[in-house]
């Protein structure tokens, strides 16, 4: 797995959850999705776009996860949650944890993430993003897509060049298994045009002692 992280710049980590842990993590985002789609909660850190043609309002993100009053995500971004030896070992050494977020592909009307970089004023093999998948995501519901080994490419390197020179790799996942990828690599993902939702967790690691630009 570290071997094709370095090279790739992105690997899986298969079924490293529980089915309860997977219960307890799904009820809390279902919890904060329902906050805005039923609720009418608004806030800064719950990212949404409006569709062209309609005033209905389509949630794709929520922001600072661990500051929304969720226990089973907290676990996993305070000191010594489970992702944590992960991060360590890919980074090759003590990790923070530096971001948290919910990533909403609601059925339907979810609409796809652009090819974008997370960030290129890092070296490779620095900053990783982990993300542990709440469902089953595949091509039908917008799984995400790599360009293999573009972690490696300059930094003024864009994404949309990287992925017309490709080649371009969908990865389906299965509720449980945990993606790994580097900031740097660039990464996109389709609408979702089926009838199921696509949540994951993801947390950004950092080296312990890495002050990040």
């Amino acid at each position: 797995m570290l071997q094709v992280f370095r090279t790739d710049g992105y690997a899986v980590l298969p079924q490293r959850f529980t089915e309860d842990a997977l219960e307890d993590l799904r009820a809390e985002a279902d919890r904060l999705i329902r906050r805005f789609t039923q609720d009418g909660f608004r806030s800064d850190d719950y990212w949404h776009f409006t569709p062209a043609g309609t005033n209905a309002p389509v949630l794709y993100r929520i922001h600072n996860l661990e500051d929304q009053g969720s226990p089973a995500v907290t676990r996993l971004y305070a000191d010594g949650g489970p992702l944590h030896p992960m991060a360590a070992s890919v980074l090759d050494g003590p990790v923070r944890a530096t971001a948290c977020a919910l990533i909403v592909k609601l059925p339907r009307v979810a609409a796809p993430v652009p090819w974008h970089r997370d960030r290129t004023n890092v070296p490779p093999h620095t900053v990783c993003n982990l993300s542990v998948f709440l469902d089953d995501s595949d091509a039908d519901n917008g799984c995400l897509e790599f360009v293999p080994g573009s972690h490696l490419s300059p930094d003024d390197e864009e994404a949309d060049e990287l992925q017309v020179r490709g080649p371009v790799h969908a990865l389906p996942l299965t509720a449980g298994d945990t993606a790994i990828h580097d900031v740097r690599i660039a990464h996109a993902s389709r609408r979702n045009c089926s009838p199921r939702i696509r949540r994951s967790i993801v947390i950004e690691f950092a080296p312990a002692d890495l002050e990040l630009p």
